[in-house]
């Protein structure tokens, strides 16, 4: 009986995906199993592996190649996640090993080296008239054990080249390769002592005036040992006083696994506190949804300050109790620290934390932990849903209605959809939590596919804040031109002058959205993409900087196309906004949040940090600022324009702009005192705007749903995006069209609704020009078949030509 492994290679080449077979070796130190990584020849190289399955024959099948290594012990992927790679290659057309690769954290992956070694079998003295000079060295060498070409040239200069020429083509040599994981355990080196006590105090009596340094650190063992750390002791493992001690048998080193773990600052521990009536009614139903083990799915609609935290709480304490495990998904775990600090707080080392602001060393040690069970909750964003959480029977998602939980590169999953499928599988319950759920969401509930939950008030008991909308086009014409609206700067005087704190929110970073010549009308432009270059500004320092391919120049001081000095920014940025608040109240303290400040890690939690203290009046930022934070002392919360939400391009902008503002508005009166906003726009009619202004979730949700119904957009059908990308315009355009017409080919205009090819939002980012066509459907299973193959026809061939396409299934926007 042999074992043949099918394995899927980590080459990105899409005719490999597929598993390749390989015969299991009788001499593997390891069982092999499904989930295990593996060290492959492929071709005339080796390559990392994942197993795929195992099967058993009676004879092994003509020229296969055995495994060259087994890399783990146990498998790291569970047969659950090996399922689900499945699914996910199914449902959103991603290759198997970007299925596997989804799942893992990178530290996983291998660093591979080329080494050369002596060939078995070849033996004896070479004969030195018909070698090179260097041969007998470098043959000598490699019997020795195996030698990277740079260690043999280090060791035996340029002669080592021609002379390992000449063994390998002799036969006497051979190429090998060796694979070791990118980040690997990390050890720090302990000192124990080696003898009793007794002996060691006599060993630094006697140490004390012929060798004072070796006497001082067992003096330090003895008084703080029987073993620490080397470092503790003030020294390295090479310091010759205590290689001197070693040699002597006093005392040993001995390497220790340090466990790498996120820097989170733990909440105090805190005790779960009396739950108001509609919270106790939503854990009664999670509870009892708990305790069927069936599969069950859940849209927990509270107001913002309503306190679903507590619930998620309470519910995942039970599930605990019972040896579940539970996962939370939030949109980013950078804009939600608080929450991870309460979940610290009530279980502690029980939580793990997973998510891409952690090094590579802390995701796998994390990952571990939960791999191992050693942590049974783990809260992280989207990637932390693949998590291999043992006896999974919980999963929640916060802030459901947020796009980050779609995926934007290959594989491009929904992480809610993922959620689903494991409940599903595993029989557990699955908790969508919003303040502003999803027109998605909401139409689960409709159609009895989940069951509603509210908390129509907040935990405190005090009411929601009132919100005052501004027209923008009255301050105008009352001859007000500033950023801020009478009502607005009345409002942040008024919450300062009170020793209280206040929100201003702009959702578009940088000083000024773009610049215009207001002599002849020149747009700088960024000069590999089709979009306008953004001012930014910092101390005396102007330059402009492209949002999607991130080139930067210094900004003109004239006009490059007229010479005329009548540049001007237009389209206020948060730095305008900081600029004008600094330079209208230069006392107040003013912090600002956006992706420029918080670039350096933990910078987002000192900003946080240090506003929760009061070191700050005003805080100012992106949607950073506008969810997952609870500041007590802020009274006053100020959206500067609600128009550049509402003036994306995107069939979502309402319902994001809705979401948005709701969000923000809830950061406000959280505590004792009542809390006001205020909301400027140039359309205050706009459903959005009024819905969000009277706190009206059920009337906007009515008018939106209307609006996707009528022109048939998500939920009542899915998208598919197809993009075609190349430096040359009309080969991106040719790979489109050949793209629709493939699709017409295959689909009935029953089955889907193909959008001719067209150029995409943004037409051409980074050199390459971007073509697109738009897939409308409503049962997957009708044109996923067609998709595949026209994909597969036009990708192959726009590669060849040096471009690429992109298949977003599912897709969240368009362009």
């Amino acid at each position: 009986m042999v074992q043949v492994a099918e394995v899927v290679v980590d080459v990105a080449a899409r005719q490999l995906d597929r598993t390749l077979d390989y015969l299991v070796p009788p001499t593997c130190p390891y069982p092999v199993q499904p989930g295990q990584r593996v060290f492959v020849p492929l071709a005339q190289r080796y390559v990392l592996g994942y197993v795929w399955q195992v099967r058993h024959l009676t004879a092994a099948p003509d020229g296969l190649k055995p495994l060259a290594a087994v890399l783990d012990e146990r498998p790291l992927l569970t047969a659950e996640l090996l399922d689900l790679a499945a699914w996910l290659c199914e449902r959103w057309l991603c290759t198997r090993r970007e299925a596997l690769q989804a799942m893992l954290p990178a530290a996983y992956r291998l660093e591979q080296t080329r080494q050369y070694r002596a060939r078995a079998g070849a033996a004896g003295a070479l004969n030195a008239a018909l070698w090179q000079a260097d041969a007998e060295r470098v043959w000598q060498a490699l019997q020795q054990g195996p030698l990277t070409f740079a260690q043999l040239l280090a060791r035996y200069g340029p002669g080592a080249a021609p002379a390992l020429e000449q063994l390998l083509a002799a036969g006497w040599a051979e190429e090998v390769w060796q694979g070791r994981d990118a980040v690997r355990e990390k050890t720090v080196t302990w000192v124990e002592a080696a003898v009793a006590a007794e002996e060691l105090a006599a060993a630094q009596a006697q140490r004390a005036r012929r060798a004072p340094r070796q006497a001082a650190l067992l003096a330090e063992l003895l008084a703080r040992g029987p073993a620490l750390p080397v470092q503790a002791l003030g020294v390295r493992a090479s310091e010759p006083a205590l290689k001197q001690l070693v040699a002597a048998g006093l005392v040993r080193l001995r390497a220790v696994a340090y466990e790498r773990r996120a820097v989170v600052a733990a909440g105090p521990a805190d005790v779960a506190p009396p739950l108001t009536t509609w919270q106790q009614r939503a854990v009664d139903q999670l509870l009892q949804s708990l305790a069927q083990r069936r599969f069950a799915e859940f849209v927990l609609h509270g107001v913002t300050g309503s306190g679903k935290t507590e619930v998620y709480l309470q519910t995942i304490a039970r599930c605990l109790a019972e040896g579940g495990g539970a996962l939370v998904l939030v949109p980013e775990i950078a804009l939600t620290p608080q929450l991870v600090q309460r979940f610290i707080g009530r279980f502690g080392e029980q939580v793990a934390v997973l998510h891409s602001a952690l090094s590579a060393g802390e995701r796998r040690d994390e990952w571990l932990r939960v791999r191992r069970g050693q942590a049974r909750v783990v809260v992280g964003a989207r990637s932390a849903v693949f998590a291999p959480v043992q006896g999974l029977r919980l999963v929640i998602v916060d802030e459901e209605h947020e796009p980050t939980y779609k995926q934007a590169d290959s594989p491009r999953y929904d992480a809610r959809a993922v959620a689903r499928w494991r409940m599903e599988r595993a029989g557990g319950t699955l908790v969508y939590g919003s303040a502003t759920p999803s027109l998605a969401a909401m139409g689960q509930v409709e159609q009895g596919r989940a069951h509603l939950l509210v908390l129509p008030q907040r935990a405190n008991g005090r009411p929601l804040p009132p919100v005052q909308v501004v027209d923008m086009r009255a301050e105008l014409r009352a001859g007000n031109r500033s950023l801020f609206s009478r009502a607005m700067a009345e409002g942040l005087a008024a919450a300062v002058a009170a020793g209280r704190q206040a929100i201003l929110f702009l959702n578009r970073r940088g000083y000024a959205a773009f610049l215009i010549c207001r002599h002849c009308g020149e747009l700088l432009r960024c000069r590999h993409c089709d979009i306008s270059l953004t001012l930014h500004r910092k101390d005396q320092r102007a330059w402009l900087q492209c949002h999607y391919c991130g080139s930067t120049a210094p900004a003109p001081a004239v006009c490059p196309a007229c010479a005329e000095p009548a540049l001007r920014p237009y389209g206020a940025g948060t730095q305008q906004v900081e600029q004008a608040v600094r330079e209208r109240w230069p006392t107040w303290r003013v912090l600002r949040m956006d992706v420029d400040t918080t670039r350096r890690k933990g910078a987002h939690q000192a900003l946080i940090e240090q506003f929760a203290r009061g070191d700050a009046d005003v805080l100012i930022g992106t949607q950073m600022v506008a969810k997952g934070l609870d500041f007590p002392n802020v009274v006053f919360v100020g959206v500067v324009s609600a128009d550049t939400m509402l003036a994306v391009p995107d069939f979502q902008a309402a319902e994001r702009t809705f979401n948005l503002l709701t969000q923000v508005a809830g950061r406000s009166g959280r505590a004792d005192a009542p809390g006001q906003t205020v909301v400027q726009t140039y359309q205050p009619e706009h459903y959005a705007i009024q819905a969000a202004a009277r706190h009206d979730y059920r009337a906007f949700y009515e008018q939106e749903r209307k609006l996707r119904a009528t022109f048939q957009y998500p939920p009542f059908c899915e998208l598919a995006v197809f993009v075609a990308m190349h430096p040359h315009e009309h080969v991106a355009a040719s790979a489109a069209r050949r793209f629709e017409r493939e699709l017409r080919r295959r689909l009935t205009a029953a089955a889907a609704t193909v959008w001719p090819a067209a150029p995409a939002g943004v037409g051409r980012v980074e050199d390459r020009y971007r073509y697109q066509v738009v897939v409308k459907y409503v049962q997957w299973t009708d044109v996923r078949t067609a998709l595949r193959t026209a994909w597969d026809a036009v990708d192959e061939r726009l590669r060849a030509l040096g471009g690429t396409a992109v298949l977003d299934v599912g897709a969240a926007r368009i362009g």
